[in-house]
């Protein structure tokens, strides 16, 4: 596995302290709420077993069983972990089904929470806010579906990250986009859960629904022009690290290995410190992976989401850089650890949330073996993008 910019070693001792951490944490959170019912706990362990052993037809019963186990008991842990499960296995109706009965167990059903009506003249406020500000990934994978609600509203206000405000303003212009620290009511609101529920329970008609984020088509072309001028070959962005510690990602001499075969320039969609990992991957030829430290996605999306839209294609694990290409509609391949704590699908190869992507899973196997697969993948990807760019 890789961080940043350190290498295998610091991360074990890294995601080592922090998993004492965090088993310290839940200790002390027993100690004071008391332990869960037993069967909670057996039905816990079934299906952790169940996902280990990849065994998706008998995850399904068993997450069933906790989903009734869960609404039963009025547990919205339970019934999010449920939700959680159903989308990854492809039950998108019922999982937004749980996930919107978790948010109501938490939070109480207002009586102005907007569920699909037409509005009329009433306002409608749609909060895509995130408790955690770093944490993209949801509010961009939900952000298209604003602009759907947004339009069953004479009057709709769309609330998010200070960094996302010029990217969904631009993406729908119909709407009024506000940063998070903004104070705005609206006779409805909506959330995440809300929009789902809504747009989101059936797989073919959110894939086939897909409206792509919009990006500066001024600044989309500054960067094609600028990269375009550094070499003749494909160009394809990069990312290949996270800040979570537990995260089984290749490591340095794998995507090494991966950028001296692959016939193409690659960009950094990289955040943080890199430079160190830069030369770690580069390995010697710099011209083969490109770094424009005009970029920081940390302070501005709309930026990072044209830099992203100037090229070819893209190779991402699972982090904000994914769901931001998959959302821009760039074709992408999203690396996918074996890990069950994502929104990526276990079966098939695509997600209807960012349906010009493909999705390829570890699945048991070394990372070089993933990364020959991706390579192949990446370039038919190249190719079709090739002849429909000189068939136009």
């Amino acid at each position: 596995m890789t961080s940043f910019y350190h290498g295998s070693y610091i991360r074990y001792v890294i995601g080592g302290l922090g998993l004492q951490l965090r088993r310290y944490t839940k200790a002390v959170r027993r100690l004071f709420t008391g332990s869960k019912p037993r069967s909670v706990l057996e039905q816990q362990a079934k299906v952790d077993a169940l996902i280990a052993r990849r065994d998706w037809a008998g995850l399904e019963a068993s997450t069933n069983e906790m989903a009734i186990m869960a609404d039963r008991a009025r547990d919205p842990e339970m019934m999010q972990k449920a939700g959680q499960a159903f989308e990854r296995l492809g039950k998108f109706a019922r999982a937004a089904e749980l996930r919107l009965s978790a948010r109501r167990q938490r939070k109480g059903k207002g009586a102005n929470e907007w569920t699909g009506e037409d509005l009329g003249s009433d306002t409608l406020l749609i909060d895509l806010v995130e408790d955690d500000p770093r944490s993209l990934g949801r509010v961009i994978r939900h952000a298209r579906l604003a602009g759907a609600a947004a339009a069953c509203a004479q009057s709709a206000t769309i609330r998010v990250e200070p960094r996302l405000v010029s990217l969904v303003q631009r993406t729908f212009p119909n709407a009024t986009v506000v940063p998070a620290q903004q104070n705005v009511v609206g006779d409805k609101f909506a959330t995440f859960e809300n929009l789902a529920w809504v747009f989101g329970r059936d797989a073919e008609r959110l894939a086939a629904d897909f409206v792509p984020l919009r990006a500066d088509p001024e600044l989309v072309e500054t960067f094609r022009k600028r990269y375009r001028s550094m070499t003749d070959l494909p160009l394809v962005g990069l990312s290949w690290g996270s800040k979570s510690h537990t995260k089984d990602v290749p490591d340095f001499p794998e995507w090494a290995r991966f950028i001296a075969r692959t016939h193409a320039t690659f960009v950094s969609l990289q955040y943080g410190q890199i430079k160190p990992a830069l030369r770690r991957l580069r390995n010697g030829n710099d011209a083969r992976l490109i770094y424009d430290d005009s970029v920081d996605q940390m302070v501005d999306m709309d930026r990072f989401a044209a830099q992203v839209a100037a090229l070819d294609a893209v190779v991402t694990i699972s982090n904000t850089a994914a769901h931001l290409t998959g959302a821009l509609g760039v074709p992408t391949v999203f690396l996918i650890d074996d890990n069950f704590q994502t929104a990526w699908p276990v079966i098939g190869d695509r997600t209807p949330w960012y349906p010009n992507g493909v999705v390829m899973r570890k699945e048991g196997r070394t990372w070089p073996v993933v990364l020959e697969d991706v390579g192949r993948r990446l370039s038919s990807i190249l190719t079709a993008r090739s002849k429909l760019s000189s068939d136009s």
